[in-house]
């Protein structure tokens, strides 16, 4: 496995101050408030109200997802560059708002918003994969995205109604401060992760790949279907963003005060979010319960805003240039099945809502599957004395298949530190030679590879020693650390990162 390849992305990956997350942020609220802003009874400095065709607005949005999509593929190098001027550009045609325009060129102007929000949908998640640490992927993803979508809350308060007014002037700001942030971006192409070749040597992980993409299409529908069901109660969509904003700044305490991931919390704000649902199904006959589902909705909504955070963890794994494009194509795959999914249930909403439970069941069931994963990823580093091993000796294959094993120090052993590594380096020493001191060199690097998601065939391909090897290591591994699956492997790394830090 070419350890040394990860560790130059991984050098590569940056912190940013929360202020500049914080910008950052302004994007979430400037692209679904304005989208959801716009509708056909919006009313324009006392204008007659301005009719938006929802069918066109549908239209434009997938050609924008495709553009996006289209120039993530083939103009990485550009795309910081793309976001700048899209970004000017949403900010002058903001600014043409302001002005005394007749119907159509008003309409223009917010058809022109309405494509320059979901063209730079993809440059979001580009930016957050590409070029975040995980640290400031989660902050982002909690903290600054949880003023973002307290800020659409806002905005879709019926009861006070924010005045067109009042939303250009907020618009604007959120525009100018999401400038700031794209023009502190590097635009160098050597600020870009080395994507993988197929001279590489990396071994692909299949199924976690194939799973993660499947949950990522679940998750984006979900989160579209979330604001549309909770439109059917007044306030309800407010109602769902003050929670998701909620929970997000709570998803960002647990991280910073006590370390834990927000993907410790993904699967209960999933199981909420699916009582939300059933809810929704009950206020056909108890109306009352409407703005409770609604809040329970929001909890789903924070897990299905984090695809962004899914694909970082992706990228340490296998960092692939087409990985953003995948993660905003299934997302606006799931945009048409959810659009198809109200058609086909227009005339019996109550089944769409027990549709919608039902789909949220299978996505915490799927989560679980492959949460230890993306635990493990997200906090595992590689250090710099894993540069100079070479995986890929022959001699090493050669001697695998023969040697006798012997017990090493931890020390001598671990090939690929799984966790971060700590001030109080004895303790995490001391940890890791009671937990692991009974596995032999070879034995720990398929540990890493497991917890890293990799199958047995997989792990063969990355230490060039044969399947059978690999099951037999599989096999002690299993015995030695008294476990029956490679979840319960899984687990138990996971249980010694937590430990080491309390």
């Amino acid at each position: 496995m070419n350890y040394s390849f990860l560790l130059e992305n991984q050098n590569k990956r940056k912190e940013y101050p929360l202020w500049v997350l914080i910008c950052f942020g302004m994007f979430s609220f400037w692209q679904m408030g304005f989208i959801y802003f716009m509708g056909p009874s919006l009313n324009i400095d006392g204008r007659t109200p301005l009719p938006v065709n929802m069918d066109n607005i549908t239209s434009l949005i997938a050609v924008a997802y495709v553009l996006s999509i289209v120039v993530m593929c083939v103009w990485q190098k550009h795309v910081i560059r793309l976001a700048r001027i899209t970004t000017m550009l949403s900010l002058g045609t903001v600014l043409g708002l302001f002005l005394p325009l007749n119907e159509t060129a008003l309409r223009i102007l917010i058809y022109a918003q309405v494509f320059f929000c979901c063209f730079m949908i993809g440059f979001e998640t580009f930016t957050v994969v590409n070029y975040f640490s995980e640290r400031s992927a989660t902050i982002y993803m909690t903290a600054a995205y949880g003023i973002g979508v307290g800020l659409i809350a806002l905005v879709q308060n019926d009861s006070s109604p924010i005045t067109f007014s009042m939303f250009r002037i907020v618009t604007v700001t959120a525009l100018i401060m999401l400038a700031v942030f794209f023009f502190r971006m590097p635009v160098e192409k050597t600020a870009l992760p080395r994507y993988v070749t197929k001279n590489d040597g990396l071994t692909r992980p299949k199924k976690l790949l194939f799973g993660t993409c499947i949950f990522i299409f679940i998750c984006a529908l979900m989160g579209v279907s979330g604001p549309s069901i909770a439109g059917e109660i007044r306030n309800g969509v407010s109602v769902a963003y003050v929670v998701d904003a909620l929970v997000s700044f709570s998803m960002y305490y647990l991280y910073k005060k006590k370390g834990i991931p927000p993907f410790r919390m993904i699967s209960t704000c999933m199981g909420f979010s699916c009582i939300g649902y059933l809810l929704m199904f009950v206020t056909s006959y108890v109306p009352m319960m409407g703005y409770v589902a609604c809040g329970l909705i929001g909890f789903g909504m924070v897990a299905c805003q984090m695809l962004p955070l899914y694909g970082v963890v992706l990228m340490k794994t296998y960092p692939s240039k087409y990985l953003s494009s995948i993660i905003i194509g299934l997302a606006l795959a799931a945009v048409l099945v959810q659009g198809t999914m109200v058609e086909v249930f227009r005339t019996a909403p109550s089944m769409l809502y027990l549709a919608y439970a039902v789909i949220m069941v299978i996505l915490v069931i799927h989560y679980l599957q492959i949460e230890p994963y993306f635990m493990y990823t997200f906090r595992r580093r590689i250090e710099a004395s894993a540069e100079r091993r070479n995986y890929a000796s022959v001699q090493d294959t050669q001697t695998e298949e023969t040697a006798v094993e012997t017990k090493t120090t931890a020390a001598e052993e671990v090939i690929v530190q799984p966790v971060v590594v700590e001030e109080n380096e004895e303790k995490e020493q001391e940890t890791r030679d009671m937990l692991f001191g009974a596995l032999s060199k070879r034995e720990l690097e398929v540990v890493d590879l497991i917890a890293s998601g990799y199958s047995n065939k997989e792990i063969a391909n990355a230490l060039f020693i044969s399947a059978h090897t690999v099951n037999d290591h599989t096999k002690k591994i299993y015995r030695k650390l008294d476990v029956h699956s490679r979840l319960e492997v899984v687990a138990m790394v996971n249980k010694l990162k937590t430990e080491e830090k309390e």
